[in-house]
């Protein structure tokens, strides 16, 4: 077999790491993006089943690997006084093998917990600043619904109309 190189070494296909080997392969990068975990079928997925909330609280689907204990999974920390509310997956793709495609944004106030709450830092960056980046994912991922939901930043609209009501939200 021909030894071949890549330009670029992705760690993780998940949300972040998916997105940047797409973007980096498109501009003509030779990308390889491992992950700890095998392809999961989505007619595996749990909302593809009645019972997919049960399917969330036990078993292979479950959000904490420490209750999954898949091959590919290890344990995260659970003990403290402040234990982690843990959501992961080991597979290809990440996590999102548990997103809803929910796509939120931070607020502007975000960035600036310390001047406006007297807690932690402040960012070095400004929300406008990322602003440019969340449309141009929005536009990549065809990210679907409505603009001018009031609890959140103003948005451009967004580049697919809404998606009409599936079996699950329809439960």
């Amino acid at each position: 077999m021909a030894e071949e190189k890549a330009d670029v070494l992705v760690i993780g296909s998940g949300a972040a790491g998916a997105a940047l080997a797409w973007r980096l392969a498109d501009r003509g990068a030779k990308v390889v993006c491992l992950e700890q975990g095998e392809w999961v079928k989505p007619s595996d997925y749990p909302s593809t089943r009645p019972e997919w909330e049960t399917s969330l609280r036990r078993g292979p689907f479950h959000f904490s690997p420490n209750v999954r204990r898949l091959p590919q999974d290890y344990p995260v920390v659970s003990a403290g006084a402040n234990p982690p509310d843990v959501l992961m997956f080991n597979a290809v793709g990440g996590s999102t093998i548990h997103w809803t495609g929910h796509f939120p944004r931070m607020h502007p106030s975000d960035f600036r917990v310390k001047t406006l709450d007297g807690v932690a830092d402040d960012w070095p960056i400004r929300y406008e600043d990322l602003e440019s980046y969340y449309d141009l994912n929005d536009r990549e991922m065809g990210v679907a619904g409505l603009a001018g939901d009031p609890a959140n930043p103003p948005r451009s609209p967004r580049p697919t109309p809404p998606l009409p009501l599936g079996v699950l939200e329809k439960l």
